[in-house]
């Protein structure tokens, strides 16, 4: 799943304009209490398979489960081209069970197969980035977190910054936690250097603005240093001594996990091509 630029957008005009960018895929949002919910699923789920079919993957921000919503929101946009959802407000790992049994469920009757909707958790307060790594943990088709920069700051009393240090502990902290998880840091990028997150760690962002889009694409590719790295753990791993369970290249351990995040890498680089 190729995430450098994910555009945000709403069922309409805005729908239009991102499905023409160069997006990789497009985030809808069932979170908005100002317009009638039935009407807004409706609408979220019809944008869906537009976003499948213009070749882009389809997200979708779904209400916490604390809200009495979750359930029939997933009732509403689960399908085979619903590619991930976005959980808000997400501070325990319980949070995350209680969505991935509800996808599992409508995956199930629709004979869809099992974890094909990937989960993102939302770190966006302390208690969410304090325990992230059990909420990545907490469900097999976590496939990483996303940073809401302006609401964790809002949420520690912080002023929101482009870059520097103010926030460097949550953008840390969420770059080791998906690492380590193998699973992709993402940021809500609409106000930050896109360059010096890249340089961070992570590897995309939610924007508002698609004349974002370019500049996004290009600093979230991997280099062309990060694939030559990334081929050449792949090589030594495949061809590790017989009964070795690691390799060793350039004075460094290359074991599975490392394997499986280089083949990512180059799964991210070519996805799309």
């Amino acid at each position: 799943m190729r995430l450098r630029s994910i555009l945000r957008a709403r069922p309409g005009e805005s729908l239009d304009a991102a499905l023409e960018s160069g997006a990789d895929a497009v985030l809808l949002a069932l979170t908005d209490e100002t317009e009638p919910v039935e009407e807004l699923r409706a609408a979220v789920a019809e944008a869906v398979e537009r976003i499948a079919e213009a070749g882009k993957t389809a997200l979708v921000a779904v209400n916490h489960p604390r809200t009495q919503l979750t359930r029939d929101d997933l009732d509403a946009i689960t399908g085979p081209r619903l590619a991930a959802i976005l959980l808000p407000h997400c501070t325990e790992p319980q949070d995350v069970r209680d969505t991935a049994v509800l996808l599992r469920e409508f995956e199930h009757t629709r004979d869809i197969e099992p974890g094909q909707v990937a989960l993102f958790p939302v770190v966006d307060t302390a208690r969410g980035l304090l325990r992230a790594a059990e909420s990545l943990a907490a469900a097999p088709r976590t496939a990483g977190l996303l940073l809401d920069s302006e609401a964790f700051a809002r949420d520690v009393g912080a002023r929101l910054e482009e870059s520097g240090p103010r926030l460097a502990y949550a953008r840390g902290n969420v770059i080791a936690v998906a690492a380590a998880h193998e699973g992709v840091a993402l940021i809500d990028g609409s106000s930050l250097e896109l360059r010096d997150m890249a340089n961070y760690g992570f590897a995309g962002a939610v924007l508002g603005d698609a004349r974002l889009v370019a500049g996004a694409n290009d600093v979230f590719a991997p280099t062309e240093t990060v694939l030559k790295r990334a081929r050449a753990d792949i090589e030594a791993y495949e061809s590790r001594p017989e009964g070795a369970w690691v390799a060793r290249r350039a004075g460094a351990v290359v074991d599975a996990p490392r394997a499986r995040q280089a083949r990512r890498t180059l799964d991210r680089a070519s996805d799309g091509d």
